[in-house]
């Protein structure tokens, strides 16, 4: 397969891709639209509230279009989905933010001489580095050169050749990036202009090998899947302002709004004082040290990825939707960030700013209440897969009621701990004391772009704190602002505190582990000190023809095993020379096609002469 001059991942010279329909404005306000968490406000100046009136109005046409194409959008991609390997000619650019487990489509393949390379499209660059290399499914180690180092691809694989049958070379994205001079230098479709800039990549050698050892070395063949654990895109720090590796939350959010393959926001936005002033507390917030149950974490981090195709507001909203955060305007012209945590409202609501009330209820209807909260997230111990959080459960309403079950998403959440905390905070957003609609007068224009605010209304018994859902601006005739309207809940203070022991739950237990895979333990195989001194081993073939063995002897004292060579189809397997008058011990295990591994068996003692 010749490389795709027509691929938006063309590792030639790099096209120029359109700008995405949305203009600065247009994204604000699509974004406003189109996240529940959203709270907004200006400054009471006549020209500020012309001038949201007429974003609004912008608003609400762009969202009725989006709307009319919201069945047609693209699919957000979930953490499993960016593990695969395909082969479509085109496929959208993907960029990846904390750690995430990926592949990616193919832009090259090739065989040459018996051998097959392809290469990877892993994602937009520059990623911050590479910390794990799968082969399907078993983790592997490299040499510095690429050299595979476990079996059964390492240079025990190809006796009486000087490399192994698997040699995998990245690049991290750079721009410009450094070509696969392997490639270059074999394959006249492949130039020197080929350098993947600003894209990071995987190049795979599949060597050739036996016949007979085709299937228990590459029994996917060609469709071998490569996968990485990498760390994902560089941010500014809203702290340092330094470009490096983070998973804040507030740094990923800032990020994706301003940067190039995100909302394109102008960085001036998120740069006004007081803007920056919120981001640096969003971000301190984030780092909080939060207790679980095997020590502590960050309040909020983000892991996951996004495709270029997506709907800006789509990606955003995702992003907030699993630390708990909103966009809010600032009074000097800006965007920030406000993260969730609890503090005493510095404004109150009381007789003297509301002037009317409207639906104001104890509780939601039963029709919008959950006494049930199941979400998924993601987890690393899961294969870095979307799992099932140990459901938040109200018993004694589940008892009263029945189950009423709303469900949830938190798919950037890359932590049990942490999705248990939002899903605590849902329940208490689905259950509320008191809901209500408050008319107020200019007094609580100081409610703008707070999260929090204290309704203090003796003619109905409410003293209570209640969180934001909706912040509108009275407009009278000729355009004078009278008034703003409040949709609010009450959020108690007990919503944010946590007690890891009592409320953390218990995270998904991963069908990964090692020696829990349902493949048998075989045997201790039978050793036979030969001439060299070496040492042959004798055993039994396996039980089914979908497992192959693996083999591997040390000197008793040492710690370190080395691998011994078992080929497909033989009962006997020599290791390489031993030391004199040493005892060693030898162990098989069986392996599936898939790479799945199974438990050694019982050390095997023998003494050379």
């Amino acid at each position: 397969m010749r490389p795709n001059l027509n691929n938006f991942w063309d590792f030639g010279e790099r096209r120029h891709v359109p700008p995405r329909k949305t203009g600065i404005i247009e994204g604000l306000v699509f974004s406003l639209l189109t996240s529940s968490s959203l709270t907004i406000g200006l400054a009471g100046s006549a020209l500020a509230i012309t001038a949201i009136t007429g974003a609004v109005t912008v608003g609400l046409t762009i969202g009725l279009s989006y709307l009319a194409n919201s069945f047609f959008r693209p699919k957000a991609p979930r953490p499993e989905d960016v593990q695969q390997s395909t082969r479509q000619p085109t496929q959208p650019r993907v960029r990846h933010y904390g750690r995430v487990k990926v592949s990616g489509p193919w832009v090259f393949a090739e065989a040459w001489q018996g051998d097959f390379q392809k290469v990877l499209a892993i994602g937009q660059g520059p990623i911050d580095g590479i910390e794990e290399y799968w082969v399907d499914d078993v983790q592997v180690t490299l040499s510095g050169t690429g050299e595979c180092l476990k079996a059964p691809w390492d240079a025990a694989s190809r006796p009486g050749t000087s490399v192994g049958a698997l040699n995998i070379q990245t690049r991290l994205g750079a721009n410009p990036e450094i070509n696969y001079a392997s490639l270059t230098s074999v394959h006249p479709g492949w130039t020197v202009n080929h350098r993947g800039d600003g894209i990071a990549s995987l190049l795979a050698t599949q060597r050739s090998v036996e016949d007979k050892n085709y299937l228990s070395t590459f029994p996917n063949g060609v469709n071998t899947n490569y996968r990485l654990v990498i760390r994902g895109a560089k941010v500014k720090s809203p702290s340092t302002s330094v470009v490096a590796w983070d998973d804040n939350a507030a740094s990923l959010i800032r990020d994706y709004i301003t940067h190039a393959d995100g909302m394109r926001l102008p960085e001036s936005l998120v740069s006004t004082p007081l803007a920056q002033a919120a981001m640096l507390t969003a971000f301190n917030w984030a780092n909080d040290a939060i207790p679980t149950k095997a020590g502590s974490e960050p309040r909020y981090r983000l892991w996951g990825s996004y495709t270029l195709e997506e709907r800006p507001a789509d990606v955003l909203g995702r992003m907030l939707q699993s630390c708990d955060g909103r966009l809010v305007p600032t009074p000097d012209g800006g965007l920030t960030l406000d993260i969730g945590r609890w503090q005493e409202p510095t404004v109150t609501l009381d007789a003297d700013s509301i002037v009317a009330f409207t639906e104001v209820g104890r509780g939601r209807d039963i029709l919008t209440s959950a006494n049930t909260i199941r979400a998924k997230y993601l987890d690393p111990n899961q294969d870095y897969q979307a799992a099932d959080a140990d459901p938040w459960v109200d018993a004694a309403d589940v008892t009263e009621r029945g189950e009423i079950a709303s469900d949830f998403e938190f798919i950037m959440s890359p932590s049990h701990s942490q999705t248990r905390r939002l899903m605590k905070l849902a329940s208490y957003r689905a259950n509320p004391a008191w809901v209500g609609q408050f008319q107020c007068n200019l007094k609580a224009l100081a409610a703008f772009g707070k999260r929090l605010v204290r309704v203090n209304f003796p003619p109905l018994g409410i003293n209570a704190v209640f969180e934001v859902q909706d912040f509108r601006f009275n407009i009278g005739e000729g355009g004078i602002l009278q008034g703003v309207t409040l949709q609010l809940q009450s959020m108690p203070q007990a919503a944010y505190t946590w007690d890891a022991a009592q409320e953390e739950g218990d995270a998904p237990v991963s069908d990964e582990s090692e020696g829990d895979s349902g493949i048998p333990t075989p045997p201790a195989p039978t050793v036979t000190i030969i001439a060299g001194p070496k040492a042959r081993l004798s055993f039994s073939l396996p039980p089914s023809l979908t497992l192959h063995l693996q083999a591997r002897g040390k000197a008793t004292a040492d710690s370190a095993w080395t691998d011994i060579p078992v080929v497909a189809g033989e009962t006997t397997a020599t290791s390489g020379v031993l030391a004199a008058t040493t005892a060693y011990e030898f162990q098989l295990r069986y392996v599936s096609q898939k790479g799945r591994l199974g438990n050694w068996s019982p050390s095997a003692p023998a003494t050379t002469p």
